[in-house]
């Protein structure tokens, strides 16, 4: 099925699709926030919030884009925000991260903490973004990233996907795609793809010399879809250290056929 793709700047995004969306257009709009938010007037230490969301507003199916709204708003922020529009829901997370940001840290100064570390207690950041990865066979895929900070020695960073099906709304996991008793051979091709997608390493043997936890790779349900490939993600501590980072591993169409639910549409 022909893909069609369409970041729309705002005002094209406010028009909706009425009769010119086709099935799986999706057009979308960007939502921002940032503030720095201090415990108190004149003090250095702060909370920072900075959100930049991609979201869909419009397509064929209104019925489809409420449920894919409602599941989205529901992964960014949680269940008792789905019921808000994205705006609203942005200004109420951020309102309950200050809320939270104080009561957690106004203790703290009032017991007396050194002067000289506040400005290491009491930083934090929050950073959200999100977007479209892209649309295949009637499925969309969607990232949300997040950076989190609330002290130590460096943050945390993720990655998220979710697919959805535009036929319905409904969000995708691994038993909706595959046929049952894929876990294990999809784990092989997880392992031989990682290998071949990485120059360095030779062997599944070796992985372990390079810091991976050979027992940990396995279908995380953590994926998104491209042209010619499934692109599983796997974060930061999940199969190895901090220093390695996010690892990404590509299986093309063709290695996946064959454990593939007919009805998968892949």
């Amino acid at each position: 099925m022909k893909k069609i793709l369409i970041i729309a700047v705002a005002m094209l995004a406010l028009m909706g699709c009425n009769r010119t969306c086709k099935p799986d257009e999706v057009r979308t709009k960007e939502y921002t926030y940032e503030e720095y938010y201090a415990l108190a007037q004149g003090r250095v230490d702060s909370l920072y919030v900075s959100i930049a969301l991609d979201f869909p507003v419009a397509m064929a199916d209104k019925e489809v884009l409420s449920t894919i709204q409602r599941s989205i708003k529901n992964e960014l922020f949680g269940d008792a925000y789905q019921n808000m529009d994205i705006q609203q829901a942005i200004e109420a997370y951020t309102a309950m991260l200050k809320t939270e940001y104080k009561q957690n840290n106004l203790p703290l100064i009032a017991e007396g903490a050194h002067e000289e570390l506040l400005d290491a207690i009491f930083s934090e950041q929050h950073i959200i973004t999100s977007m479209i990865m892209d649309i295949h066979n009637s499925i969309l895929s969607y990232a949300v990233e997040r950076y989190v900070f609330t002290g130590g020695a460096h943050g945390s960073n993720y990655r998220v996907f979710y697919n959805f099906d535009l036929s319905n709304g409904r969000m995708l996991h691994e038993q909706d795609i595959f046929a049952p008793g894929f876990e294990e051979p999809l784990t092989e091709l997880l392992l031989t793809n990682m290998v071949n997608q990485n120059e360095e390493i030779q062997l599944i043997e070796d992985l372990k010399e390079y810091g991976y936890n050979v027992d940990e790779i396995h279908p995380n349900d953590n994926f998104f879809l491209t042209d010619s490939s499934m692109v599983y993600v796997f974060g930061q501590y999940e199969i190895a250290p901090y220093a390695l980072g996010e690892t990404e591993i590509s299986i093309s169409y063709d290695q996946l056929r064959p454990l593939l639910q007919e009805a998968s549409g892949l």
